[in-house]
This record gives structure tokens, C-alpha cells and sequence, in this order.
């Protein structure tokens, strides 16, 4: 059995001293370990090998820069505060000044800096050969993995493999390619040297979690339209990854216990984080990002929310699918009330639910209306004049009079403008207990689900259909199981799927499964501007968003803010998917202004397309 073991930021460990790097990472100089420094200890080797884990586990790496960018600027979230830098990333319009673009970025080097410095000084020391294997194969697979999102996210950045001197920031980009080459060397080292039969531990990295990653790059490079020359290969090395790992792990029984307030043990975790609150620097700050106000005790910023239009495509395709109440929000505790799980309130109201109030007898009573998805000609689709019809079911009443009026979904959820236009929310990481600022909830960053997901894509590819509908059928039997009585959605991939039909429905399927969770972001550009078309079609479609986007009524508004989050033909602002322009531009994020000014080896030529 896995046994749970926190993940804490290395502050002052025994026998080592602290000196600054880089200027922008001398905002936490206590981190970051002298190249002179010998391990000779286990137990100050073991302290500094978890500050590199610490490092992912700031509040610029996975504790909110790295998630809330992937999550963020996927194409699919929408951004609920106006005027905000999150109203700019998720409107596919990420600026090169901004926070949260800078703290991803700075967060992954922050980590691979950590890690150089403790490869080098671990093969310093007198300690065992086993150990220091052992040690530096983590510290690389760390690094790789830092270095795996920079260029998903980023494509082309600068190569670092050496501890940086204070002086020496000076490093040019490299190229895309050979940024995965290093990727590969980091990873396959940490394979070949990890224990074969050691100890799965939550929160560190192990052989077979290795391998699972393998598979996982592979596979990414096989989906990637520049390498098309080399897909057979990406495939087949994929293929030999998969196979070494399949049945070694096992989904979850329940799907919700995966977002649980702190998961740990779950047969399901290839890697995951392990936060805490006791430290400065590690903390999970999601619950800041995702919960509305009022949804727990600590602060919301409620930065980040689900479109309208993704929302609607999961609900209306798998209406009974259990993984729908684990994915959005529509029940939470009010703390101002100090009451119980409860539905949404009317001054905090999210889509597709509205309170009001109605005369029951002789009172007054709390009822909730809601867009009735089963009366739509297309549940992943209600239209604006559908809801005009059905919403006459929903009604207040005076209690003096008798007097009804309809309760108006229509201006609630496609012509209303601001804040109050009730988009829903992401649960999964959304932490009931938070204090304050800080949960010390843990994130699977990388679980048995995604895994079979994508090795079903590897058979498809490879014309092995039938395998690949059984492998996602795996996941799909799982989601029905993870309540009692079984669910009868989501239902299973019928057999006879030609290999097209079968690539879609698996990228459809992934974007369920595995939804508001940081690989959303990398499966709509896996294809390149093909499937991030696909993810924005979505929206386009969608003809709520359409209205309150670009409809008639918000063309006649002119303090109307939100036209920039359509995608479509009568797109206003920053881009349309007809324009190749705007889609390659968004196949990655801006580099931060901030590294450009600071890093002689690049230039205002070096930023990425488009910005």
C-alpha cells in the first residue's frame, strides 16, 4: 500500500547553504541549494531531493501558475472577473506582461534550476552508487517533466542542464525538438536507474510511473502534425510503453474520490502532488482560482469558470454520466449562513440553474429553475428560442395578488452582461475546507484514466479499433460504477467504428474525462490548429454563446465585454477559427516579457508567433 508522504519545500536543511540565482529567482533565495555543497548524508540528500518535488508544489508551478494557464487559456474555461488578465487568457488573447503566464514560466525553471544544482552535487558525494542512481533519476525525471510542459506550452525555450550562476542568464531558445530530445534522456536515465521493484510512494516518481510518462511523450509527438514524417515511429515506441504498463495500475471505484478534500492511496495515480499548508512557498491556491464566493471557507477569486457551451456538450451527451457532479459545481456550503450543502443562491447563482421564489400554499417557497435539457430538440445545444418557450414553466408569484411572472432564463443566461451572468464552475478542485488562501489538497497530476485514454488513441492509429473501443470502454464502465444503483450513461464505444469516427470520439472523450484538469490544455493542441479548431467549434456552435456573445441584443450594447469569447464567423475581437493566423498563434503561450528583458540570449525576434 502507498503510504502518503507531504511534499515540503526545502527551507534550511543541515549542511547546506543558500545562495541567489537569477534575479527572477531570487524571489524565495532560501531554495535554492550552493554548487559547492556535498550530500554527505542520506538524510540531507533525501531533504534536498525534496525540495526539488517541493518546487512543483509553489504557487508558481502546479499550486496556481502552471494549472491555472493550461486550465485557463485551454479555449474552453471563461473568466468571470471583467477587464481581468484572466478575461485575456481565456479569451485565447494572453499578453506577454502578464502574471500568471510569467509564474508558470518562472515556477517549471524555478524546479529545473533545483534540480541541476542537485544532480550535480549528488554525484559530488561519497554516498552509495544505488543512492545516488536512485536520487539523481528522480531529480531528472523532475526536469524532464518541467521541461515537457515548457515546450507543450511554449514550444521553442531555452535549454538549461547546468546550475546558472548569478550572472549567467544569457541563454537562447532551442528548438522544439531538441528541447524533447532532452525530455527523452531525462526520462529514459530515470527509467534505467530507478529500482525495478521499488516502492510506489505518492508524491514521488517511480519506475513504472516513469514508463507511463514515456508513453505519454510519445504519444504527444505522434499527434503533433510537424513530426508527421516520424509517426510511425512516435507510435511504436508509444505502443512498446503502453503495453509495459497496462494492468499495472486500476481506475479509482468512484470517480469523485479522485477530487477528494486530500487523496492519497488511490490505485489510480501514476504522480501526483502532495501540498501542505505548513510552508511559506508550497501551497495550492486552486480553490482561489476555481470557487465562486461563498463556496468554502477560505477566499475565492473565482477567476476561472467552464464555457457555456462545454458544459452543455458534456451534459447533453452523457446526461446520467456520474462524472458530471465531480466536474461542475452546482451545490456548496454557504459560510455567510453557515448552512449546510445547499443549491445556489440567488446572489450567487451559476449556469444552468436560477433560484427564485414562489407561492407554495401559504408561503413562500425556494424553487430552482433550470434550462430542462430533455425538452431540447439537441441537449448539447438549447437555443435561445427553445428556452424563450419552456422558461413560461418557471414562475414567481406575489403573495398578495397572485400574480405570476415567468422567471427570464433567456436574460439570464444569453443577454445579460457583467459579472452576474451565472457561468458555471469547475469543482474538481475546489477545496470545501480551504483557510484562507491555502488548501493542502493533493492533485493527480497524472492518472490511470488519462493513461488508457490515450493508449486507446496509440491502437486506433495503429488500426486497431476494436482494442481501442475496449480500452476506453474501461473508463466509461468506470464512470457508470462510481454510483449505486449503476448509472445507464456514459454508455459504452459501439464496436465497428471506422478509425476516424473512433480519433474524434476519443478526443471528445478525453475533454470529458479528464476536464478542467491541466492536460485539457495540451489534448485541443495535440493535433495542432486541426483539433484546437475542433475545441473552439464547440463554442461557436453554441447558441446561447452566440447570443450573448454576438447576438442582436449585444451587438446593441455597447458596454458589452465578452464578445471576445467567440470564436466564430461574426467573431468582433481577437480571432475567428477561419483565421489559420489566430489558431497558430494559440497553439502556445506567450514568452513573458519579463524573460526577454532579463535573458541576453534572447530578443523581441525570438517571441513566439502572433504576440
Amino acid at each position: 500500500m502507498k503510504s502518503l508522504k507531504y511534499i515540503i519545500v526545502l527551507g534550511i536543511v543541515t549542511g547546506v547553504t543558500f545562495s541567489s540565482c537569477e534575479d527572477w529567482l531570487d524571489e524565495n533565495p532560501k531554495y535554492s541549494v550552493d554548487n559547492t555543497v556535498i550530500f554527505d548524508s542520506e538524510e540531507t540528500a533525501k531533504q534536498a531531493l525534496d525540495a526539488c518535488y517541493g518546487y512543483l508544489t509553489t504557487q508558481d508551478c502546479f499550486g496556481q501558475g502552471v494549472y491555472e494557464m493550461s486550465v485557463g487559456s485551454s479555449g474552453l474555461s471563461w473568466s468571470q472577473p471583467n477587464g481581468s488578465e484572466p478575461d485575456r487568457y481565456a479569451s485565447l488573447n494572453a499578453t506577454t506582461a502578464g502574471d500568471a503566464v510569467l509564474w508558470a514560466w518562472r515556477g517549471l525553471y524555478k524546479a529545473i534550476q533545483e534540480c541541476n544544482t542537485f544532480i550535480v552535487n549528488m554525484n559530488k558525494g561519497s554516498l552509495s552508487e544505488d543512492l545516488k542512481e536512485n536520487y539523481t533519476a528522480q531529480a531528472s525525471f523532475i526536469r524532464g517533466l518541467c521541461y515537457y510542459y515548457l515546450s507543450m506550452m511554449w514550444g521553442d525555450v531555452p535549454l538549461r542542464i547546468e546550475p546558472s550562476a548569478h550572472d549567467a542568464i544569457s541563454e537562447p531558445k532551442s528548438s522544439f525538438i531538441d528541447v524533447v530530445g532532452q525530455i527523452f534522456i531525462d526520462w529514459k536515465y530515470a527509467y534505467d536507474n530507478l529500482p525495478e521493484n521499488g516502492e510506489h510512494v505518492d508524491g514521488y516518481i517511480d519506475k513504472l510511473g516513469v514508463a507511463a510518462y514515456l508513453a505519454k511523450l510519445n504519444w504527444m509527438l505522434s499527434c503533433n502534425p510537424d513530426l508527421a514524417d516520424r509517426k510511425a515511429d512516435y507510435l511504436e515506441d508509444a505502443k512498446f510503453w503502453c503495453d509495459l504498463v497496462y494492468g499495472k495500475y486500476s481506475l479509482q471505484s468512484r470517480y469523485s474520490d479522485l477530487f477528494v478534500n486530500h487523496v492519497q492511496n488511490s490505485p489510480e495515480s501514476i504522480f501526483q502532488l502532495n501540498f501542505t499548508t505548513s510552508s511559506d512557498y508550497s501551497w495550492n491556491r486552486l480553490n482561489w482560482i476555481f470557487a465562486a464566493d461563498n463556496a468554502s471557507p477560505g477566499t475565492a477569486y473565482q477567476r476561472i469558470r467552464s464555457t457555456k457551451a462545454f458544459h452543455d456538450l458534456f451534459r447533453g451527451t452523457y446526461p446520467g454520466d456520474p462524472r458530471y457532479d465531480a466536474t461542475f459545481l452546482t451545490r456548496w456550503y454557504d459560510v455567510k449562513n453557515g448552512s449546510s450543502y445547499h443549491l445556489i443562491s440567488d446572489s450567487v447563482y451559476t449556469y444552468p440553474y436560477k433560484t427564485y421564489k414562489t407561492k407554495s400554499t401559504s408561503r413562500v417557497a425556494d424553487a430552482v429553475a433550470y434550462i430542462p435539457y430533455d425538452q431540447m430538440d439537441d441537449p448539447t445545444n438549447p437555443t435561445v428560442e427553445e428556452l424563450t418557450v419552456l422558461q413560461e414553466q418557471f414562475y414567481t408569484e406575489n403573495t398578495t395578488t397572485g400574480e405570476k411572472n415567468v422567471v427570464n432564463l433567456v436574460g439570464q443566461f444569453a443577454t445579460s452582461v457583467g459579472d452576474h451572468a451565472g457561468w458555471p464552475l469547475w469543482k474538481k478542485q475546489i477545496d470545501f475546507n480551504c483557510q484562507a488562501q491555502q488548501s493542502n489538497n493533493n492533485i493527480i497530476l497524472y492518472r490511470y484514466a488519462d493513461f488508457l485514454l490515450l493508449m486507446a488513441d496509440v491502437y486506433n492509429e495503429l488500426d486497431e479499433t476494436d482494442r481501442a473501443a475496449n480500452l476506453v470502454n474501461e473508463v466509461l464502465r468506470r464512470a457508470r460504477t462510481s454510483v449505486s444503483p449503476e448509472a445507464s450513461q456514459p454508455v459504452d464505444f459501439p464496436s465497428g467504428l471506422s478509425k476516424d469516427q473512433m480519433r474524434k470520439k476519443i478526443f471528445y472523450e478525453r475533454l470529458f474525462e479528464l476536464a478542467a484538469e491541466p492536460e485539457m490544455y495540451f489534448d485541443i493542441r495535440r493535433g495542432g490548429t486541426e483539433t484546437l479548431k475542433m475545441a473552439l467549434e464547440i463554442v461557436n456552435r453554441h447558441d446561447i454563446t452566440y447570443e450573448h456573445c454576438e447576438g442582436e441584443a449585444q451587438h446593441n450594447n455597447p458596454d458589452q465585454r465578452f464578445r471576445d469569447r467567440y470564436f466564430g464567423e461574426d467573431a468582433t475581437f481577437y480571432g475567428k477559427v477561419s483565421d489559420e493566423s489566430f489558431l497558430k498563434k494559440n497553439l502556445h503561450l506567450p514568452i513573458p516579457h519579463s524573460e526577454l528583458s532579463a535573458n541576453d540570449g534572447l530578443s523581441a525576434a525570438d517571441q513566439n508567433f502572433g504576440y
